[in-house]
């Protein structure tokens, strides 16, 4: 068999004059299933190859997989037993050495345009979407990002597609078209991203500080590149030469590394790796020689003495410290900067972040090098310490710095440092042992970049593992944290002992000035006063030390793929499955408070989301450790109650259930903290109702759904809400009660049943008298059209959001399985039409929504009042949205069929991880639909659907069934305050971009800092409107009083209007 493959080997090197090297395997997890291959080119190509094979044959999921699925034709249910699939997608990332860094100055930006030009056609493929819509049809999907020493490209298919897909990737890499007509277009693009980060301050905070870049040095550079840097006094004939020059310099196959990750053997994974990257041409250049580019010069001196003083954003108070070090990468075996990181952000008892939060001075701290490559690279590193703080905390920031100064002499002076080390190294070393499954897509894309810079032996193991205690790695770290040679900045609306902002950074316009360090706070530098209550972190008690397997322990039995019922009664229903298919110590503990009090009024309702800001608040000390120990917890509001999340390893997930049960039993409310939530969550509500996004969703809901309270009735009460109120709901919310829970992993059935019922019994609830009327209901629109305009209160937003939702009805398996194929079909076509040739925005999207039942399909884009009205806009929805059946009547039988193959292949896809599969149980037990294997059934409706048949569903609603809801947010046509940017837009789509609404019933990790940051985020166009507008929120409709499809007033337009009863999904497959 040897001298076979050899002389194979042998044969394939004289036909492609290829020679490939095999290199050290890496070393991988105990549980990690899948095969590795490194190995190199003679060409200079580096490259990881992964040979997936699936779950292994031993579970009991491995009996369901052989199965005989029942025909479409055969009686079935929710009850009917699950087929596991183990399909995933194949995944390709490629690192092309080179980004920013490279970029000649006078194109800045010119590595991100290449990186977008890429894409547009090759010479053996020249469309220009070809790729993009091959990877659509194929199941898959692509993208690409720039940094400033190389730029990657990642995409995913199914596997019976990628070898065409690498194809076609490849000559995009090998022979690019990048045409001057598109070179015209996609600097759009670029300007487009460019605003989506625009209001971004992490990313200003980069470009201030670049400005202080040592001299010849490269990060110097704006790197992400816009219209003003690539357009405006730019001839197109020079930019375009250059764009080919710079690829033809920088991309080559000498410079490229490539993961590469399928179900194929390792051999044919090499195959299609030699045969498709023989032919790539060498780069005309070598990479950038950075050895002279020492990193104690790499920034100015100023950087080190000069206080920067920013005004942000977001409202927000940020006090930064900053130290240069040498690049890090090559200390990733002891990682010193990443454990004194773990020290300075602690959050537990007697931390530095305990001390300011119990004065109420801080919110968070955070520390480490930052993972953006203008915070680490080849050429230096930058640790970075923030304090997120509170405006009293501000008023305090002398003893602040005091304090802060004294936690990190603690810290460096501490003489067993290597005890808290062991701890977090067996912390990490248990995370890898029991690592979860990711999606392939990020899977390569995270190889490929550790490839790049670590040997292929620690590829898997060199960023997530401690190897070793390196004493003098972590003297060198110390040195530099003990030296008065640091930046330091205060970013905050209040400015700094009343100076001015009088400087500007050019590219995104942040106002800052700059004065000499304060001669006091390098006195307390030099002679820190001691600070008794500040302490190291004792033992962490949440380290998990037993990983028995109890499927493994009880002899492996056969597990139902459908979660059973432990306990069903008036006030519970506990839904359980003992994991059998990932086979990791991890557990979910899901339980969803179902109370009165939630539907009762919006002072009740956000009297509920205070209460949970305050249990995670009071128990935030408590838990970090169990953070840090791999477990997470929250405490969420949802629809009908209080949603608590606990997971990670399985041993303490009782414990933090006991901890936190216990803390909503007995919480005593302090007036201060309360004072301070209540103004923090008034301003997420004021940024939520003038930002455009976030107000279209809860306009269409208001008009849709028959029990909802809005954005602004819940602001306007905020000011009322008292102690008394908290009180009153923490001591009767459990009063009725009924609760959902859902323990899955890895439990016996007599631990999840301990669990609730401890619950059960510490709240001792009544059942809820009417449960069936707390469950919320859809509004049916009339037939026809209605329009729902509203002015955004931003006067100086010029962004249109227009979302047209339409109403079908009761949802059916069979319904939602077609739409899924009209989605797959009609996608990448809505996208090329409306984005790339008419150019109407950036942001746009179509999808399918079930909500309590009734199923409804919306199509939303997000564009400019001042490129393009709403109206314009919305009947340019419409001309596509009638298209979609000429589309579909346009493919031929094989094409039809080919897309109908790839969405029930997309349907067979296995679950990533344990947390997936633990979501999509949840979503249907919170729903209460129950359809364990919807997509089992739906798979075998697909079988029978034909072009004709939608054809005749997408024509019968048509006539017969039309319901448009369209619900626009309209920006202003005149700008006439640009604070920030002549760019206006560039406003607008940022705070879309930031202030995406998140709903629904698993939002964030445990940890209180998420919320504190989620609440804080207040763009500073925002905050001028709150001082301006204050409590006198009003909305102004826009519509004729005479045209009964203009909607006025929400209220007398529901008046009328018939409420389908509550509906569960339908598991039948007929009846559209």
């Amino acid at each position: 068999m040897f001298k076979l493959w050899y002389k194979w080997i042998q044969n394939r090197t004289a036909t492609t004059g290829m020679t490939v090297t095999h290199l050290e395997l890496p070393d991988k997890s105990e549980g990690d299933k899948k095969l590795y291959r490194a190995l190199s080119l003679s060409n200079g190509v580096k490259a990881m190859l992964i040979s997936d094979p699936g779950m292994s044959q031993n579970s009991s999921a491995s009996i369901a997989s052989n199965r005989t699925v029942p025909s479409a034709h055969s009686s079935s249910s929710s009850a009917s037993s699950l087929e596991q699939f183990h399909g995933k997608l194949a995944a390709c990332a490629v690192l092309m050495g080179v980004g920013s860094f490279s970029e000649p100055p006078e194109y800045p930006g010119l590595a991100h345009f290449l990186e977008h030009m890429i894409f547009m056609g090759s010479k053996k493929y020249p469309e220009e979407n070809a790729f993009d819509a091959f990877v659509t049809k194929s199941g898959g999907f692509s993208n690409a990002h720039t940094e400033n020493e190389d730029t990657c490209f990642y995409f995913e298919v199914e596997e019976q597609h990628l070898d065409k897909t690498m194809d076609m990737f490849m000559n995009l890499m090998k022979e690019p078209l990048m045409s001057p007509e598109a070179m015209a277009r996609e600097r759009s693009a670029v300007q487009s991203e460019f605003e989506q980060t625009f209001m971004v301050d992490e990313v200003r905070r980069d470009q201030i500080l670049a400005t202080l870049a040592g001299d010849g040095y490269p990060h110097s550079t704006f790197s992400w590149g816009n219209l003003k840097s690539l357009k405006e006094n730019v001839n197109d004939e020079d930019l375009h030469r250059t764009l080919h020059e710079f690829r033809r310099n920088h991309y080559g196959c000498n410079r490229m590394t490539v993961c590469l990750q399928a179900k194929l053997s390792l051999d044919e994974l090499e195959q299609l790796l030699v045969r498709h990257c023989a032919s790539i041409p060498q780069s005309e250049e070598p990479p950038l020689n950075v050895e002279k580019l020492h990193y104690r010069h790499a920034f100015k001196e100023k950087f080190f003495k000069e206080l920067l003083l920013v005004q942000p954003v977001e409202d927000v108070c940020k006090l930064e410290l900053t130290w240069v070090l040498p690049p890090m990468r090559k200390y990733y075996r002891s990682k010193p900067d990443s454990f004194i990181a773990h020290l300075l952000g602690y959050e537990g008892v007697g931390s530095l972040c305990s001390f300011l939060r119990r004065r109420l001075w801080c919110m968070s701290v955070m520390a480490g090098v930052g993972p953006g490559s203008f915070d680490t690279n080849s050429i230096y590193s930058l640790f970075n310490m923030c304090i997120h703080l509170t405006d009293e905390g501000f008023e305090h920031l002398d003893e602040v710095m005091a304090a802060t100064f004294a936690w990190i002499q603690l810290v460096n002076d501490c003489e067993t440092l290597q005890t808290a080390y062991s701890e977090l190294q067996q912390i990490a070393a248990n995370n890898f042992r029991f690592q979860i499954e990711i999606p392939s897509m990020d899977n390569v894309q995270s190889i490929v970049e550790a490839l790049r810079f670590l040997p292929p032996k620690d590829t898997l193991t060199g960023p997530q593992l401690y190897f070793e205690y390196d004493e003098k790695a972590h003297k060198m770290l110390r040195q530099h944290l003990t030296d008065f040679k640091f930046n330091i900045m205060i970013s905050s609306h209040i400015p700094y002992e009343h100076y001015e902002y009088d400087r500007r950074e050019p590219w995104f316009g942040t106002y800052y000035t700059s004065i000499p360090i304060p001669e006091k706070w390098q006195t307390m530098w030099l002679n820190p006063q001691p600070h008794p209550e500040l302490k190291l972190p004792e033992a962490n008690p949440f380290v998990t030390t037993d990983f028995t397997l109890q499927w493994i322990k009880a002899g492996k039995p056969h597990i139902s793929r459908r979660p059973k019922t432990l306990i069903r009664n008036e006030v519970c229903e506990l839904w359980f499955r003992q994991d059998d298919t990932f086979l990791l110590p991890d557990g979910f503990i899901n339980l969803y408070f179902i109370t009165p009090l939630m539907r009762q009024s919006p002072r009740d309702y956000v009297a509920a989301v205070l209460f949970t800001y305050l249990i995670e608040f009071y128990i935030a000390e408590q838990l970090y450790p169990a953070l840090m120990a791999g477990l997470t917890y929250g405490l969420d509001p949802a629809d009908k109650g209080l949603v608590l999340r606990v997971s990670g390893y399985n041993q303490k997930l009782p414990l933090l259930v006991d901890i936190i049960i216990n803390v909503m039993k007995t919480l005593e409310v302090d007036a201060a903290q309360l004072m301070s939530f209540k103004e923090l969550k008034k301003r997420q509500l004021f940024n939520a109702v003038i930002n455009g996004k976030s107000l279209n969703v809860d306009l269409r809901l208001t008009v849709l759904e028959h029990m909802r309270f809005t954005l602004i009735e819940k602001y306007e009460v905020i000011d009322d809400i008292t102690v008394d109120d908290i009180v009153q709901f923490k001591d009767n919310f459990y009063k009725q009660m009924y609760v959902q829970a859902l323990i899955q992993g890895n439990f016996t059935d007599q631990q999840a049943i301990e669990v609730t019922q401890k619950v059960l019994d510490t709240y001792k609830s009544q059942k809820v008298e009417n449960l069936v009327a707390l469950h919320n209901r859809m509004v049916q629109i009339p037939l026809g059209e209605h329009y729902l305009r509203v002015k955004n209160l931003n006067e100086d937003d010029p962004n249109s959001l227009i979302v047209n939702y339409y109403q079908i009805g009761p949802a059916t398996l069979k319904m939602e399985a077609m739409l899924d194929l009209v989605d797959l079909i009609a996608e990448e076509p809505f996208f090329n039409q409306l984005r790339t040739r008419e150019q109407l925005c950036y942001s746009l999207g179509m999808f399918q929504r079930i909500s309590y039942g009734i199923m409804g399909y919306i199509l939303v884009i997000n564009t400019q009042e001042t490129k393009f009205k709403a109206d314009y806009v919305d009947k340019r929805l419409e001309a596509y949205r009638l298209r979609v059946p000429s589309i579909i009547e346009d493919m031929n039988e094989q094409e039809f069929n080919e897309m109908r193959e790839t969405i029930i292949n997309n349907k067979r896809l296995g679950d990533h991880s344990l947390f997936d599969e633990m979501m999509r149980n949840w979503s249907e037990i919170a729903s209460m639909d129950y359809v364990f294997n919807r997509n089992e059934l739906q798979i075998q409706m697909l079988a029978d659907v034909s072009k004709q048949s939608i054809l005749d569903f997408l024509q019968r609603n048509e006539r017969h069934n039309l319901r448009k809801l369209s619900v626009q947010v309209i920006g202003s046509s005149r700008v006439t305050r640009h604070s920030h940017t002549e760019i206006p837009e560039a406003i607008s789509d940022a705070i879309a971009a930031h202030h995406a609404p998140t709903t629904g019933l698993a939002q964030r990790p445990g940890s209180l800092s998420v919320i504190l940051e989620e609440v804080q985020r207040n763009i500073s166009e925002e905050q001028l409107l709150y001082e301006h507008i204050g409590d006198r929120i009003h909305l102004e409709f826009i519509g004729d009083i005479h045209d009964k499809s203009h909607i006025l007033d929400i209220e007398a337009f529901k008046k009328n209007l018939h409420v389908f009863p509550f509906l569960a999904a339908d598991p039948k497959y007929h009846g559209l």
